[in-house]
């Protein structure tokens, strides 16, 4: 299955998501992850499942591991991809909500 830069449709259905720039990102403890040719592959321990990170999805998860704050994981897009903030954001939340809805991060209050 692969995640990255969510489909409109995913787009659509989590318009109203909005997370805090304070809030924290941690990857669960049953979920491993390898880089292979540039993209994260992800196993969920719990579940059995493989999941595939895009480019896009493939920094975001290694920025979470890195500095797992949203304001940081999104100053670290705005460094490696040419985009503006807004959409910068709009994307890590829909990827956020997405690998939290699999049971791949947690979301911090």
């Amino acid at each position: 299955m692969q995640l990255g830069v969510a489909s409109s449709a995913f787009c659509r259905q989590n318009r109203g998501v909005a997370l805090r720039d304070d809030q924290t990102v941690e990857v669960k403890p049953d979920v491993l992850s390898r880089v292979l040719d540039g993209e994260a592959v992800l196993l969920d321990l719990a579940s059995g499942t493989y999941f595939g990170l895009n480019q896009v999805g493939t920094e975001v998860w290694s920025l979470i591991a890195s500095s797992n704050d949203v304001a940081a994981i999104t100053a670290g897009l705005l460094e490696v991809f040419e985009v503006d903030e807004q959409t910068a954001r709009r994307d890590l939340e829909v990827l956020l909500v997405e690998l939290h809805d699999r049971g791949l991060v947690e979301l911090g209050a």
